[in-house]
């Protein structure tokens, strides 16, 4: 039986090429086919000579994934698929598996603009909810999750959409009965040369306007502090709740 074809779904980055690691370099250097659109292929510019590109945009990107799967069928060539960010987050992972059915897939993971936003605004991912308006989906369905999450002390990562950009989703919250002084950052262009980032309160949002590909991170100051965190470990422990160590 002969080998399964390969393909890889690769992270780029969140747009500079210095955030493309290592491994997603590779990738692009085993393949000889090369899917994406045009945002995801700038960052891997020098990884593309010598490749065959089937370049997507809103008119074609089905018909062009279609000729990639073909084309690496019948040549028996390894596709690469760049996606910015990373794979497994607002880059059509379940659309990509289902067209490349029968090949050897791997996925890369990339760092997103996601992590930035966090990073710059200092908050933990594990007390954070990630909602991307980007995807496939009923955005009010998305929306009552989000109020649900803020309201079960969650901040807010949220991935706009050209419905839902921050100065909407602001006024959404406050219409909801979030405070409009809950503290909010905003990134645009994260990483790139025209990186922009605010920060203000969340009423401060109301009527801006934003680039649509922008991330939005909403604190929720009923997140625990450390000092909640620490008593609320120790509760734990004096319930009788063991905790198994590792001695070296």
């Amino acid at each position: 039986m002969a080998a399964p074809r390969k393909a890889y779904l690769v992270g780029v980055g969140p747009g500079a090429p210095e955030h493309v690691t290592p491994a997603a370099r590779q990738a692009l250097a085993e393949a000889e086919l090369v899917l994406g659109w045009d945002l995801d292929l700038q960052p891997i510019a020098g990884c593309l000579a010598g490749k065959k590109i089937f370049l997507q945009d809103v008119r074609n990107y089905v018909r062009a994934t279609r000729a990639a799967v073909r084309e690496a069928k019948r040549c028996g060539a390894t596709l690469a698929v760049p996606r910015l960010g990373d794979p497994c987050l607002s880059s059509g992972l379940k659309g990509l598996l289902r067209a490349l059915e029968g090949f050897k897939v791997e996925v890369i993971p990339g760092i997103s603009s996601v992590q930035l936003a966090a990073a710059l605004a200092r908050v933990n991912l594990d007390e954070s909810v990630v909602v991307s308006f980007h995807d496939y989906g009923d955005p009010e369905v998305k929306k009552k999750f989000v109020l649900n999450c803020f309201g079960r002390g969650r901040h807010l990562i949220l991935l706009a959409s050209p419905d839902l950009t921050p100065g909407a989703a602001a006024m959404w919250l406050i219409e909801q009965g979030v405070s409009p002084r809950i503290s909010v950052l905003v990134g645009s262009f994260l990483s790139l040369p025209g990186e922009h980032v605010v920060r203000c309160r969340l009423a401060g949002l109301v009527g801006k306007e934003f680039p649509w590909l922008t991330v939005s991170v909403f604190l929720n100051p009923a997140v625990p502090t450390i000092e909640q965190d620490v008593r609320g470990w120790h509760r734990w422990r004096h319930k009788g709740n063991p905790i198994h160590t590792e001695r070296s």
